[in-house]
C-alpha cells in the first residue's frame, strides 16, 4: 500500500512441522534435509522452539516482496507474539525478537534458504528506549511534544516539569486522546491539534516527535511549522518505528485480521527517508543523535538536531 492510511506489520502464520533439531549442528538442520529451496525466501521462515522446527507463511499483499525481504533480511525485524491481543501495545511484554540462528552461519544453503530463526531474550525496546529517556530527561525549557496522545515518555516529561526545569505543551489531532491525557497528566498543557494546524507565532526550545512521524499526513508542512515554532539553538527530536513482522499462531492471526483495529500509519518511512526530509525543511540543522534500525535493535529509529 502506498496511498493512505496503511498497516505498520504483517505476520507469518504457522504452515506445517518441519522436523526436529536434535543437536547443535549444521548437518542435523531438517530445514536443510527438507530442500530450503522449495520455500519463498522472503514470504517463509522456520522458527525452532525447543527441539521443534515449524514452517511459517506470510501472504500479505499490504506490502510488497522487497518490503518483506527488507523487513526479514536487511532489518532484521522478526518477533513472536505472545500476547493474546489483536494487536500488540507493550511491546517489551508481547513481543519476543527472533533472529538468525547460528546453525546458518557457514551452511551451504543460507543464501537460498527463508533461514532457521531462534527466539532471544533481549529486551531490544526497552535498552533502545533507555537511550531516548535520557534525551528527554536532558531537556530544558519550553517543549512541544507532536502527536502525544498515547504519552509513551509521560513520566519522563513530568518529572523535568515538577523539577522546574521544562514547561510543556503537547499535541494531538485526537480530541478523545487529549481528553483522557489531560485527566492523567494535570501538569501539562494539551491541545487537540494536529502538527499541520500549530500557531506559528509560539516559540519552543525543542519539538518533539515521539513515535508520531509517520502518523504525519504532511510532513513537510509540518517541518515548515517546526522551523518557525524552533528558537534558534532549539532542538528537534523525531523517533518512530520501522515496519515489522509478527510471527503468530494462525487462530491467532485471524482473530487480529478480524479485530477492530484501524490503520494510522501514513508511511512507514526509516531514519534515512525522514532526514532526507528534514533536510530539505532545516538544511541548517546539525545532527546531535541518528540511530538506525537493524537486527540486533528494536525497530525504532531516532534522529536528533539542533536547529539554528
Amino acid at each position: 500500500m502506498t496511498q493512505g492510511p496503511r498497516s505498520n506489520s504483517f505476520h507469518y502464520t504457522f504452515a506445517r512441522p518441519v522436523g526436529a533439531l536434535l543437536r547443535e549442528d549444521p548437518s542435523a538442520c531438517p530445514v536443510a534435509r527438507a530442500g530450503p529451496a522449495r520455500w519463498d525466501f522472503a514470504r517463509a521462515l522456520f522458527l525452532r522452539r525447543g527441539p521443534l522446527v515449524g514452517a511459517y507463511e506470510t501472504r500479505t499483499r499490504d506490502f510488497d516482496e522487497a518490503a518483506v525481504a527488507r523487513v526479514k533480511h536487511l532489518r532484521g525485524q522478526l518477533y513472536l507474539d505472545i500476547s493474546n491481543k489483536e494487536a500488540p501495545d507493550d511491546f517489551s511484554r508481547d513481543l519476543v525478537q527472533l533472529r538468525r540462528s547460528p546453525l546458518c552461519t557457514g551452511c551451504a544453503a543460507r543464501a537460498r534458504c527463508a533461514g532457521l530463526f531462534d527466539p532471544v531474550r533481549d529486551d531490544v525496546f526497552a535498552r533502545d528506549d533507555a537511550e531516548l529517556h535520557g534525551v528527554i530527561a536532558g531537556l530544558q525549557g519550553d517543549v512541544l511534544d507532536v502527536g502525544c496522545g498515547h504519552g509513551p515518555y509521560g513520566d519522563t516529561l513530568a518529572a523535568r516539569v515538577a523539577a522546574g526545569a521544562v514547561r510543556y505543551v503537547g499535541v494531538d489531532p485526537d480530541a478523545g486522546r487529549i481528553a483522557a491525557l489531560r485527566a492523567r497528566w494535570p501538569w501539562a498543557e494539551l491541545l487537540p491539534l494536529a502538527a499541520e494546524e500549530l500557531d506559528p507565532a509560539r516559540r519552543f526550545d525543542h519539538v518533539l516527535v515521539l513515535r508520531s512521524w509517520n502518523h504525519l499526513r504532511n510532513p513537510l508542512r509540518a517541518l515548515e511549522n517546526f522551523a518557525k515554532c524552533l528558537r534558534p539553538g532549539g532542538t528537534l527530536l523525531v523517533v518512530d518505528n520501522e515496519a515489522f513482522a509478527l510471527v503468530r499462531s494462525r487462530r491467532h492471526a485471524a482473530a487480529a485480521e478480524g479485530g477492530g483495529s484501524v490503520f494510522e500509519h501514513f508511511r512507514n518511512d526509516d531514519a534515512a527517508a525522514a532526514a532526507s526530509l528534514i533536510a530539505a525543511s532545516l538544511p541548517g540543522a546539525t545532527p546531535l543523535l541518528r540511530r538506525e534500525v537493524g537486527p540486533e535493535t528494536s525497530n525504532q529509529w531516532v534522529l536528533w538536531y539542533r536547529v539554528g
